[in-house]
């Protein structure tokens, strides 16, 4: 196979895009989430907008201090509109986690499946993954405990130091350990659901364990192959930004463009990370026949 000469970051982007159809497809579901979510925040808005002397100014531009005063006028009740947006939130969650499974075996066989196969994929192991997903809430607490330590850390420096930049470097710096304890838990998990695919793994404390041994085994490949795509979508995400910045208020189409970009470049970055990890463990630890898996 051509990705076997390649380095891993690459046959990973390889494979995402000759399989591109499932960032679409998975675009196109966020977009109408995103909209039907903010549908109803948007309509209280657009009412607010035209009938309150706080909201002219935002018809032409976004203006913080106009928007903050316009929200807390009684008849627009912002908070009783977001109720939308987190159900929506949740149901692409929902969703995302239920076609795991579809979109590693497509991975991991590296070829267009049918819908019945990408399904049955799909739902043979959405409980794995929700249990997968419970597990990690153990170590990103552990993560957050720590990023809590070494914040309150900084602060106590920040105190006792001379120079005031003491705190607020060592505060970014906590900031900087825990990104990257959290970066290293999302490739262990990452990893299991792989694993999990490949090997029609049922145990998930099992899978676990052998993930975590996989990937203390080989962390310094797996690590650096995660922050370099990391990396890559934190630029265009700091780039699109200086773009957004640069726009005139009144530019709503340029607007909407770019914060779709930005969703996009984010969703690719994260199935870039899984096709990755799938070319990574086919080309240097899976053991079971690509035909052998029956999804029962």
């Amino acid at each position: 196979m051509a990705d076997n000469e390649k380095g891993l970051v690459s046959a990973g982007f390889s494979l995402l895009w000759r399989r591109q159809g499932i960032l679409w497809w998975v675009f196109v579901v966020n977009v109408v989430c995103g909209a039907l979510g903010t549908a109803p925040a948007a309509v209280q808005l657009a009412r607010a907008l035209h009938r309150s002397l706080a909201g002219q100014p935002l018809a032409k531009g976004f203006d913080l201090g106009m928007f903050l005063e316009l929200v807390r006028l009684p008849n627009v009740s912002l908070m009783r509109s977001t109720t939308g947006s987190y159900l929506f939130a949740f149901l692409f969650l929902l969703f995302m986690l239920f076609v795991s499974g579809g979109i590693l075996e497509t991975y991991r066989q590296d070829s267009k499946l049918t819908a019945g196969d990408f399904f049955a994929a799909s739902g043979a192991f959405f409980w794995r993954f929700v249990r997968l997903m419970l597990l990690s809430i153990i170590p990103f607490v552990v993560a957050g405990a720590i990023y809590q330590g070494l914040d309150k850390l900084s602060d106590y420096l920040g105190d006792k130091a001379i120079a005031g930049q003491v705190g607020i470097f060592s505060g970014w710096a906590a900031l900087v350990v825990f990104l990257l304890l959290a970066l290293a838990v999302r490739l262990w998990f990452d990893l299991a659901q792989v694993r999990a695919v490949a090997q029609n793994e049922r145990g998930m404390w099992r899978n676990l364990w052998e993930s975590y041994g996989v990937t203390r085994r080989n962390l310094g490949t797996l690590f650096w192959m995660y922050f370099r795509i990391s990396l890559v979508a934190v630029i265009a995400l700091l780039i699109a930004f200086l773009i957004w910045t640069k726009l005139p208020p009144t530019a709503t189409p340029a607007t909407f463009i770019l914060l779709e970009f930005i969703i996009l470049s984010q969703l690719a970055a994260r199935l870039w990370q899984l096709a990755s990890a799938t070319a990574w463990y086919k080309r240097y630890a899976e053991v079971v026949p690509a035909d052998s898996v029956a999804y029962t």
